[in-house]
């Protein structure tokens, strides 16, 4: 019988109880580790493994507690015991021992050569060549940039009220007739977290010392270390080709905004853009989203994943159903032609003040065959919470970004690999990693999800693809290249920066802006010097939708034969081989340009 985490059970004081057992059983385990003579990968890996795995399952959870019920007794627990837990990683991390054992352990095949190798990478991008002072320094700064993050996020969360969370902003600016309430809610969204500038300065400057430490030139090299793009070089070359591609057809999306009010602010725009597209296209966001109600899109999802994937989805629910942390929490199980593959958790509406914003998946259990684990995911998404009917209506890009989660979730929960630490997204270059999440967007009018949606308003729709598609990915490109100046030269004022990308790009703004002081992308998630990798994914992901479109859209067995292979590699083989290999394995050849081009319109 499978075990899934007792949500109920996890209070704040049994997670400290825990942790506090843990942590040196752990630690105990791990030094048998390095006093061991193994002589084969699993002989190594697999102790390893078993040594912290039980640690960490109990630090995730606290960690998604901080994320989605966040409150005063999860931050202490955090700030008691994530200074602990940040050596104890460095410590294992830096073990010389088990460093020098990965290097020459015998591996039978490719998988496992890919996954020591990265454990020696690893090992020494966390310091464990440097001696003495330095590793201490490193160490120190390691410390303090985890609490930094922590802070960040939680003043991002505590300024956030839901009159300026995620969806209900988006709604304002868009919807509200009123001039004068967009105008106080954007002063009101762009002003938050102001504890966090000094911050901002603070991260910066500790990166950089410890991108030093480690031999780079800056942070930015540092963190291209581990992604599938080339070089910095490489990178910018790519910003700048979709600079250049962009900038005229920008510049006539600006100018048609301009032309209906003359005195627009910024707090105008997201208001006259969809008054514009309205106009052009017959059709408005409210008529739309009518036909956009939770429930079928989320059947829709899952009968175009079945079509496509040949997965099946089913809710488990009543007395079977595990326990979860909160009652909007849904849990589903995957199947395969018959057999159970994986699970995930659907955790769907905003809970402003104690919920982050955004949309993300995650991963409390990867695929482990010598364990008999199957992959066990969460979707976490900020939607709407449900009307006096419980309904809940959704935007079209709300609809996009479930499918695109749930684009990530399949690589998770489809692996075909069989060790944990390549299994699902692990190992997956990080600039490669929005590829099978970006993809799935495709897919959201696709006749055959079966959500009803009017064919003359679904063709309205589809005309409206790549409207302002060019200011669109301006916006992506002034983060990803300020994001990557950040971290690559020595910015005295990044409020400053962030205006002369602003400008750059053609983004609104006002003096009091102070963006970067919520940017939890780059200052306290997954993203920093990679944000670039939304549009290093956006071009290989456009490239393997370019191969359906070449396939015939409308052909039934052509889709599903290309879902099959699809299925086999992007999703099944994750992190076994590099994201490019993959991608060629997939494609036959390496990613272009040409087909994100092409279908934004931009060619």
């Amino acid at each position: 019988m499978i075990k899934f985490p007792d949500w109920a059970g996890f209070t704040p004081e049994f997670a400290k109880s825990e942790l506090k057992r843990l942590i040196p059983a752990s630690e105990a385990d791990f030094r048998a580790v390095e006093a061991s003579n193994p002589k084969t990968f699993a002989d190594l890996v697999h102790p390893l493994n078993d040594a912290s795995r039980d640690l960490w399952r109990v630090w995730g959870m606290v960690l998604h507690e901080l994320s989605v019920c966040n409150a005063p007794e999860w931050r202490q627990l955090q700030d008691e015991f994530q200074p602990t837990l940040v050596a104890l990683s460095l410590k294992i991390a830096q073990s010389k021992a088990v460093y020098k054992l990965a290097k020459k352990v015998k591996c039978q095949n490719a998988l496992e050569k890919r996954i020591a190798s990265k454990m020696v990478q690893g090992a020494e991008l966390a310091g464990v060549a440097l001696e003495g002072a330095k590793q201490r320094q490193f160490n120190r700064i390691q410390t303090r940039l985890a609490k930094l993050g922590s802070d960040f996020t939680n003043e991002v969360i505590d300024t956030t009220d839901d009159e300026i969370a995620d969806a209900k902003y988006v709604e304002t600016m868009k919807f509200c007739a009123d001039r004068a309430t967009r105008e106080r809610v954007y002063r009101k969204r762009i002003a938050r977290a102001p504890g966090n500038a000094v911050r901002i300065k603070e991260l910066l400057k500790l990166r950089e010392e410890c991108a030093k430490l480690l031999g780079f030139p800056n942070f930015a090299e540092e963190s291209l270390a581990t992604k599938c793009a080339p070089s910095f070089k490489a990178v910018m070359k790519m910003i700048d080709a979709l600079d250049k591609a962009t900038v005229k057809i920008a510049a006539k999306e600006d100018a048609e905004l301009a032309a209906m009010m003359a005195d627009a602010q910024p707090w105008d725009l997201a208001f006259l853009a969809e008054k514009l597209r309205e106009r052009k296209y017959s059709y408005s966001e409210e008529e739309l989203k009518k036909h956009f109600e939770f429930s079928k899109v989320l059947k829709g999802l899952f009968k175009m994943c079945n079509f496509l994937l040949g997965i099946e989805v089913k809710e488990v629910t009543g007395k079977a159903k595990p326990p979860v942390w909160h009652p909007d929490v849904r849990f589903f199980e995957v199947r395969e032609q018959g057999k159970l593959v994986s699970h995930f958790y659907l955790d769907a509406f905003a809970r402003p003040g104690s919920k982050s914003g955004g949309a993300w998946m995650n991963e409390f259990r990867n695929r482990d065959d010598r364990l008999g684990e199957l992959p066990l995911a969460v979707i976490v998404l900020n939607l709407k919470a449900p009307d006096g009917k419980g309904r809940s209506l959704m935007p079209f890009r709300d609809v996009e970004t479930l499918f695109h989660e749930f684009g990530h979730a399949c690589q998770q929960m489809l692996t075909n690999v069989a060790e944990p630490d390549a299994a699902g997204i692990n190992l997956v270059e990080w600039d490669a990693v929005e590829v099978a999440s970006q993809f799935m967007e495709n897919w959201c009018l696709d006749d055959r999800t079966g959500i009803k949606v009017p064919a003359k308003l679904k063709a309205k729709v589809r005309a409206a693809k790549n409207f302002r598609a060019a200011s669109a990915c301006r916006r992506q490109l002034s983060f990803a290249k300020m994001d990557l100046i950040l971290h690559s030269q020595k910015v005295k004022d990044p409020n400053a920066l962030k205006e002369e990308m602003f400008r750059h790009f053609g983004m609104p703004f006002i003096p009091e802006d102070r963006f970067l002081n919520s940017f939890t992308h780059i200052f306290s998630g997954g993203y920093s010097a990679g944000y670039y990798g939304y549009k290093w994914s956006e071009v290989m992901s456009a490239d393997v939708y370019g191969a359906f479109e070449e396939a015939g859209l409308q052909d039934d067995k052509a889709m599903r034969e290309l879902g099959g292979k699809y299925r086999d590699t992007i999703l099944g083989m994750g992190g076994s081989e590099s994201a490019l290999e993959v991608f060629k394995r997939f494609r036959g050849r390496a990613p272009k340009i040409d087909a994100i081009l092409r279908q934004q319109g931009l060619k």
